[in-house]
Parts: C-alpha cells; sequence; structure tokens
C-alpha cells in the first residue's frame, strides 16, 4: 500500500438528474486521517485519464457532483478517490466506479465465466477505444452552428472534442465473420463490411466506440445489446461496421505496452501441440520430473 489509509465502500449514488452522490469509507487505521487529503477524479472510460473534478480536501468522505451532463444519452462517469499524504506526496487512486448496479453473487459468477470464456478459448485480444462525449472541444468546432467546420481533422479525429477518444483498454472478445459487399453509387462501387460480436461485462461500450483487432482491421460499434442479472451487465452483444482505411479513425494511435513481435492475440499454446515430444523437449523445463526428490524407505 503506497499510503497508510484504505478506502472501502466507494459508491456512486443518485436519484436526481443534476447530480452524482459519491461516499466512501476508510478501514480501521492508527494513523491520522488529517495528514491526508482526498480528491475525486472523473472520467468517461474505466481507463482514464481521469481529470480532477474537485480540488483536495481533508476529512470528508461525501462529494457531490454537479457537473454531470444529461444531453449525450449512452455517456458514464466513472470516478475515483486520490489519497495523498501530506508530508511526503505520496499518492494512490482509488477506483474506479460508476453509477451502476452492484452485482450480486449469480451475476459475480456469470461474469466470471464469460471473461473465462473469452480469455482461455472463443475470444481473440481487442483494444477499446471510448469515444469522448465532453471535455475541450477542438478548433475545428463551430460553437454556433453546433458542428465541424470540417472533416477528417487530426486533432479531434472528427469527434468535435480533443484527442478523440480516451487511453485503450485491453479486452478478450469474439468477431464473428463478416459478410463483403458492394453497393453502387454514382461515384463508384461502395464496399461495406458489417458484422456482430460479443464481449464481457467490461468495458462498457457504446455507438461510435471503436474496437480494434491485433491485425489493425477496426471496427465501429453500432449498436449494443446487454444480457443482465439483477440489472447488472454481463454480457454485451455489439452490432459492428468495419472502418474503411481511409477513414480518419485509421490514424488514432494505438499505444501498447509491448512489442509487436511479442503481441499473440491468443493465447501462445493454441499454437503448439502438446501430443508432440519435440514441443516438449522446448519448455523451460523439458525434465520435470527431475525437480521431485526419489521417495526413500
Amino acid at each position: 500500500m503506497t499510503v497508510g489509509l484504505e478506502i472501502k465502500d466507494l459508491r456512486v449514488r443518485s436519484l436526481d438528474v443534476d447530480f452524482h452522490e459519491i461516499s466512501w469509507k476508510l478501514l480501521d487505521t492508527s494513523e491520522d486521517v488529517l495528514d491526508y487529503t482526498f480528491q475525486v477524479l472523473r472520467s468517461e472510460s474505466p481507463s482514464g485519464p481521469f481529470d480532477p473534478l474537485s480540488v483536495p480536501f481533508d476529512d470528508r468522505y461525501v462529494f457531490i457532483d454537479k457537473q454531470v451532463q444529461i444531453a449525450h444519452r449512452w455517456r458514464k462517469y466513472f470516478y475515483s478517490v486520490r489519497v495523498t499524504k501530506k508530508s511526503d506526496g505520496k499518492t494512490e487512486d482509488f477506483g474506479p466506479v460508476a453509477h451502476e448496479p452492484d452485482p450480486d453473487l449469480i451475476a459475480q459468477e456469470l461474469r466470471r465465466h464469460m471473461q473465462l470464456l473469452f480469455n482461455e478459448f472463443a475470444g481473440r485480444k481487442l483494444w477499446a477505444l471510448v469515444r469522448r462525449t465532453f471535455g475541450q472541444r477542438c478548433e475545428c468546432w463551430d460553437v454556433f452552428l453546433k458542428k465541424q467546420t470540417r472533416s477528417g481533422c487530426r486533432t479531434c479525429y472528427d469527434t468535435g472534442f480533443v484527442r478523440g477518444y480516451m487511453s485503450p483498454i485491453e479486452v478478450f472478445g469474439q468477431i464473428d465473420p463478416s459478410v463483403k459487399s458492394e453497393q453502387p453509387t454514382n461515384v463508384g462501387k461502395q464496399q461495406q463490411s458489417n458484422t456482430t460480436g460479443r464481449i464481457g461485462y467490461y468495458p462498457p461500450l457504446k455507438p461510435d466506440d471503436l474496437l480494434i483487432e491485433a491485425e489493425n482491421r477496426r471496427w465501429r460499434v453500432s449498436s449494443v445489446n446487454f444480457t443482465e442479472q439483477g440489472r447488472a451487465v454481463v454480457h454485451q452483444e455489439v452490432n459492428l461496421h468495419e472502418v474503411p482505411k481511409t477513414d480518419i479513425e485509421f490514424y488514432v494511435p494505438l499505444r501498447m505496452d509491448e512489442a509487436l513481435r511479442d503481441l499473440w492475440a491468443t493465447p501462445k499454446r493454441n499454437f503448439t501441440n502438446p501430443q508432440n515430444l519435440d514441443t516438449f523437449e522446448e519448455q523451460d523445463i523439458p525434465n520435470i520430473i527431475s525437480l521431485y526428490r526419489p521417495r526413500t524407505p
């Protein structure tokens, strides 16, 4: 633990469309809580980046977010609390949490099974980019016309907001094979590819978000359908439109922590034959029996 305090029961509650109530408790501690400050941060994505919503404050465990915007119906806010120790400046973030139902034991088990299914068997590695719906407006946005004045902007990627998308989220999911079709138009043939896909409960997707495959095939989310248990999401079915390589979405950078040469979209073990003795000899421990001592009488 970075700091001496630990937060529990971090929750977001509200029965009003104009504000959210963020509350939390502290685990029992011998530390002086006045030696620490709390700060609430907010984001559109559980992976961030998070922006400060409040100034640091002392010995307070409830915060009211009165800057809730309701113009976008599918927007979801995620909150975290940053604890800072005054003496040395060390910080630790707790969260994120969102205004959503708490999963019961059945929902938690269903989520675990769905994640296991996609991670170990039916899914491949994908990256989700959550589209921004609020924040700093791009210079291409006209505040009077309420629309972009030009297309193909590499500052907002045609979202109207600077940087366009939140930080990428690594997720395992399944995308179905797509039908290749052509539609004649006045300017030539238009080639389209649409399909469906599915992921677990995380991250929550909405229309216009992006899913990126390891082969750099990029899909725009058209619609999302949920499977719920007690109103807690356990599974997401999505309709996808493949983004043409000439569209601005292909200029959105995808920064990963691992090198491309080390990237495996599916588990590496799926590419080795367990019945092949030559493959077994190439493992890190070829003679695993030698690790065990012989039984002595």
